[in-house]
């Protein structure tokens, strides 16, 4: 067999990139033509469901009825699936009758889920209402009374007219030994309200927060990227889409701090190549094997080596290196990151360093950041 020249493999990795970001037009047209109709949402549901979807279908009106326990960990296929119906049965805004609309999510079954998953589905849900013009209202007689309390704090039923329960009572009948922290919704740009996640963390663990600078400048930086490559015009996102979600929550048995960042955009790996920076991705990913070069987990990699971002300015895109250094000097953490269908995580105990990267079957809608250290 011939070896390739290294010109034919930067242009291999070249038409890779442009067909990862949904550049070519006849992707463009394929996925048109494909969903024009919008009743490749129907075959999807169908199939999905004979997959382990746990919901039913009555007349063009879906029900998803959540399973007993949602986290990215364990449960990180049937969790990012039942996430993944949400979104894809209330992004639709004009579609023919019989195509699938959602017409409930039955929360009944939920006995476990974690601030990750919680920070997910509250902000589904939240996209959800906002499309139906904020008419969702909270069922919740059958409730596990640990989930209410955990979606009460969270303030999750900030996002309906009305409180369905006396919560302060519900309280007291609890015994939950995680504190979460009320979520944070902004916009694109808004990175000063990392200021409000700071100051409810100190509630918690005191001013020895403070002293975490990377913690701050990385939360800060997320956000900005997502101003810069989350949403983009030509893929169709509109003002009203460009949203972030952020939360914390503090173990009080193992002292773990956890803050979670998610943004509902195109997610990393397609947000990486369709970059002003790919000349470095493709330094990157012409080193790899070809059957690796592409997989969300390989470009979640790169976006942290990298040591700068798109932008092209000598002060951003240290975001992710920040929040790694603010790992390493507690010297016990992870830092988690899921977009699309892949995973990057690096774990540090006692000054180890183990990173891991996977691949799963169901994506994240967008891009899921997780920080844990012990305090």
């Amino acid at each position: 067999m011939k070896k390739l020249t290294k010109w034919r493999r930067e242009l291999d990795v070249k038409i890779g990139l442009q067909h990862r970001s949904c550049k070519t037009k006849s992707r463009k047209k394929l996925l048109k033509s494909k969903n024009s109709n919008g009743f490749g949402l129907n075959s999807w549901i169908d199939r999905k469901i004979n997959e382990g979807l746990n919901a039913f279908v009555k007349g063009n009106k879906v029900t998803i009825v959540l399973p007993e326990k949602l986290n990215f960990n364990n449960e990180l296929e049937s969790t990012a699936l039942h996430f993944n119906a949400i979104r894809k049965l209330t992004q639709k805004k004009s579609v023919p009758h019989k195509v699938y609309k959602l017409g409930l999510v039955n929360f009944d079954n939920l006995k476990s889920i974690s601030t990750s998953a919680s920070l997910v589905l509250t902000a589904e849900m939240s996209k959800w209402d906002d499309a139906i013009r904020n008419r969702l209202r909270p069922n919740i007689l059958n409730w596990d009374k640990e989930i209410l309390i955990t979606f009460y704090d969270l303030g999750f039923f900030n996002l309906f007219k009305t409180k369905p329960v006396n919560f302060a009572l519900l309280k007291n009948e609890t015994t939950q030994f995680r504190r979460i922290i009320k979520y944070i919704k902004g916009r694109c740009g808004d990175d000063q309200k990392t200021r409000i996640l700071k100051a409810s963390i100190t509630d918690i663990i005191g001013d020895e927060i403070n002293k975490w600078m990377f913690l701050h400048s990385g939360l800060s930086e997320a956000i900005v990227n997502v101003s810069h490559h989350a949403y983009p015009k030509e893929q169709g996102y509109i003002e009203g889409d460009k949203n972030w979600y952020l939360t914390a929550s503090f173990d009080n048995g193992n002292k773990e701090l956890k803050i979670v960042f998610y943004d509902q955009g195109i997610g990393i790996p397609k947000s990486l190549p369709a970059s002003k920076f790919k000349e470095k991705v493709l330094e990157y990913l012409i080193k790899l094997p070809i059957a690796e070069r592409y997989r969300d987990e390989t470009l979640l990699k790169a976006a942290v080596e990298l040591d700068r971002s798109s932008t092209d300015e000598p002060d951003r895109g240290k975001g992710l290196q920040d929040l790694l250094e603010f790992i390493r000097q507690r010297g016990d953490g992870s830092l988690s990151i899921l977009s699309l269908k892949g995973l990057f995580e690096l774990e540090i105990k006692n000054g180890l360093e183990v990173i891991r990267t996977s691949h799963f079957e169901n994506p994240v809608s967008g891009t899921l950041i997780i920080w844990t250290v012990i305090v």
